[in-house]
């Protein structure tokens, strides 16, 4: 991992480490997190937060409802890397956002005094005054959005058109009424349309 010098108190930071998150496969999470994003926490308590909200903006609307939950395969858990897998499309921002939420939780434990019967809605309030008014300059959010649009491009790519051949395009959409022998025909402009979508 090449070192990079970054200044915690300046946001455009978040952009640059979220990019190098974003882009490479090849440096490990957990050396990251003690080589980077540690040591910028020591400097200033606040970048934390500041990067769990931006990270949670670039990755808000992009699951379905569906994902993150736990996948099962012939009834048992499946486990990654020594991790439980998850349904939908992983990202690292997806991996390093669940180390930040921990981050969070641990935050707001040592700081409110929580009991353990109102945990939940504890928590639950911090986290909505974390990103209550997060006012991101016109720029800034410009960055951002641009992340999430090549997150929902690949998204796209990688997941939702994981079905090979013709498979993809075989389904309800494609059918319509037809007057012939069965009553039923293949909408070719659905299919047009389909594989237009996919580039």
């Amino acid at each position: 991992m090449t070192e990079t010098k970054f200044d915690c108190f300046d946001r455009n930071s978040n952009l640059e480490i979220i990019r190098q998150i974003r882009n490479s496969e090849k440096i490990s999470l957990d050396d990251y997190i003690e080589k980077v994003l540690i040591p910028l926490k020591k400097e200033n308590p606040n970048f934390l937060n500041t990067l769990y909200k931006d990270i949670s903006y670039v990755l808000e609307g992009l699951d379905n409802g569906s994902d993150n939950d736990l996948l099962f395969e012939n009834g048992d858990l499946v486990i990654e890397d020594g991790d439980f897998k998850l349904t939908g499309y992983q990202t690292r921002l997806h991996d390093i956002s669940i180390w930040l939420h921990q981050e969070f939780v641990s935050k707001t434990m040592e700081s409110v005094k929580i009991g353990f019967l109102n945990i939940t809605d504890k928590l639950e309030k911090a986290e909505q005054q974390l990103f209550k008014n997060d006012k991101l300059t016109t720029e800034y959010k410009s960055e951002l959005d641009k992340i999430k649009k090549s997150l929902k491009k690949e998204r796209k790519f990688n997941y939702d058109n994981k079905s090979n051949g013709l498979k993809k395009y075989l389904d309800f959409d494609i059918l319509e009424l037809k007057p012939n022998i069965f009553g039923l025909g293949i909408n070719l402009n659905e299919i047009i349309n389909k594989a237009k979508n996919k580039e």
